[in-house]
């Protein structure tokens, strides 16, 4: 991407409205014989109509969270009884209402948390005042998720993942972020969830995928605005795989990361293991590939120095809140860890990750094995012998869980 002054002026307003995001959370209380999960929507109105644009899914304490922009919201819930990610009347359901019954307001303020009331599910469908409606029109990253696409898509184009670095906000809103699937669910598959780094994409993964054996394997793709904060990825990524999960019921996930997408994995390990502990049993294997685990240097002095701030830099700056956190959660025994790193000959790192930052002792001792390859920090993507040791990875955990 060229940066002029208008390019700047964008970049600056992107960063500024992405700064902005805030957070709603909540409890949805239920007592009833049925089982599934609860999922949460988030309504905007508009000319009487209450228009869900986003969802989540509660944990089993009935505890959700959005992360949205500054504005006005309304809420409802319902028990996905039958695993098919829509609301049938058997089903229960609820909605966060004021006294009158109408829908509670809910508004979030710019970069603050907006706790609401609790609210409870029941067999009675919440009425609406007359002359009101609702409709889902569900925006793209949610509506993406389990999409099927193909690699070749215009969407994979990389000239878009500078505008998924640099301009967030568009990138939701004109590109399209997704949980990306490359063939139809297959429950005798295990599925492979391939994470990208900082302005990367899909495409990344190309040679690694063609490599793959997909008689026993699926590849799933992620693909995010990689400038937001790292915790709201990994926030959608928890949501996606549950939606995947609660829809499909895979028995098995295998992960494995890319660069800055190590973090985002770690993360998502971390949360879903807290706040989804059944369902966090299925992920059998991760696979971080010269990821910053101990941050970036440059990150760190992009926060202190540079006149835009992108909102990513904070969380991969060495000292930050987010490395702090996610540092002081150890990966579980049950989940084999395999760590890669790389250099490049005369060079302290990869070209992009020092070889300190990409195998920090406390990572190593949490590491089953690790693996050096003498290439780039892409360029081992695509390097044989990494590929050869990749596939061997995952077959092996295949046999070792059948």
């Amino acid at each position: 991407m060229t940066l002029n002054a208008c390019s700047l002026l964008e970049i600056s307003q992107q960063i500024q409205k992405a700064d902005s995001i805030g957070h709603i959370k909540g409890i949805v209380q239920l007592s009833s014989p049925q089982q599934g999960n609860i999922i949460v929507h988030r309504y905007y109105l508009n000319n009487k109509t209450y228009i869900s644009n986003d969802f989540t899914h509660a944990n089993k304490k009935g505890e959700y969270q959005f992360n949205t922009l500054p504005g006005t919201y309304y809420l409802a819930a319902y028990l996905d009884n039958n695993h098919d990610g829509e609301y049938q009347v058997p089903e229960y359901k609820g909605l966060l209402s004021l006294k009158t019954g109408q829908p509670a307001p809910v508004t979030v303020q710019q970069g603050q948390i907006t706790t609401v009331p609790a609210f409870s599910l029941s067999k009675k469908t919440p009425q609406l005042n007359t002359g009101y409606t609702h409709k889902h029109a569900i925006k793209k990253p949610s509506n993406n998720i389990g999409k099927l696409t193909a690699l070749n898509n215009p969407l994979f184009n990389r000239d878009n993942y500078s505008i998924g670095m640099w301009k967030p906000i568009q990138f939701i809103e004109q590109v399209g972020a997704g949980l990306f699937f490359l063939e139809n669910y297959q429950a005798d598959k295990i599925p492979v969830l391939f994470i990208h780094g900082i302005n990367g994409g899909p495409l990344d993964w190309q040679t690694t995928i063609e490599s793959l054996d997909r008689n026993h394997f699926q590849p799933w793709l992620i693909y995010y605005p990689s400038g937001l904060r790292l915790n709201i990825i990994s926030d959608y990524l928890i949501t996606s795989i549950l939606h995947l999960q609660n829809k499909y019921q895979p028995k098995h996930l295998f992960i494995v990361a890319h660069s800055m997408g190590g973090l985002v994995a770690r993360s998502t390990l971390k949360k879903y293991h807290q706040q989804h502990p059944a369902s966090a049993n299925s992920i059998k294997l991760l696979m971080t590939i010269n990821s910053p685990l101990s941050g970036m240097v440059s990150a760190g002095k992009g926060v202190d120095t540079s006149p835009i701030i992108l909102p990513v830099w904070r969380d991969l700056a060495p000292n930050s809140e987010f490395l702090a956190d996610l540092n002081q959660w150890k990966i579980p025994s049950t989940v084999p860890y395999h760590l890669v790193f790389s250099y490049l000959t005369d060079s302290s790192g990869d070209g992009i990750v020092s070889i300190e930052n990409q195998i920090p002792l406390k990572m190593q001792q949490q590491a089953t094995r690790i693996y050096g390859f003498n290439n780039s920090h892409t360029g081992t993507l695509r390097d044989k012998s990494f590929l050869k040791i990749f596939n061997h990875i995952i077959e092996e955990q295949r046999l070792q869980i059948k």
